[in-house]
């Protein structure tokens, strides 16, 4: 995922930075979403220099990008999870509800679909919450 991820930054318009580096390293460490605070917990072990609002940005950029995904969670904090789809299909993901852990769902018949009830449909956002296959064992 680690290359899957490098490659989406340095296909993208941003630049390739130590710290937007660093987040990529500290998603493909923990496996599993996190909130900006704990994003910035770590990265200010390694970088003297390293503010919460700058953490925010990079965070919204990277996902602007598809490198990260917006995890949504019922107590209205922000997540963000490691996103590993390569290229620009179209896809969903998957959340395991225990330990955070984040996938991908490929293939969605609701892209295909351009009315309901009614509604012209220009995007839709689908995230399915599950227990993950390690969880399940426990």
């Amino acid at each position: 995922m680690a290359n899957i991820s490098l490659q989406k930054l340095q296909e993208s318009p941003l630049k390739s930075t130590p710290k937007r580096i660093a987040i990529i390293e500290i998603f493909n460490k923990t496996d599993r979403f996190l909130t900006p605070e704990q994003v910035y917990q770590k990265l200010s072990r390694r970088f003297e220099e390293c503010g919460l609002p700058g953490v925010y940005r990079n965070l919204e950029a990277m996902t602007e990008c598809g490198i990260l995904t917006r995890i949504f969670r019922f107590d209205n904090k922000r997540y963000y999870g490691l996103c590993a789809a390569s290229g620009t299909e179209h896809h969903h993901h998957i959340v395991c509800v225990h330990c955070g852990k984040v996938g991908e769902v490929s293939g969605c018949d609701l892209f295909q679909t351009t009315r309901v009830n009614g509604f012209k449909i220009v995007d839709h956002f689908l995230q399915l919450d599950g227990v993950c296959p390690d969880c399940q064992k426990g």
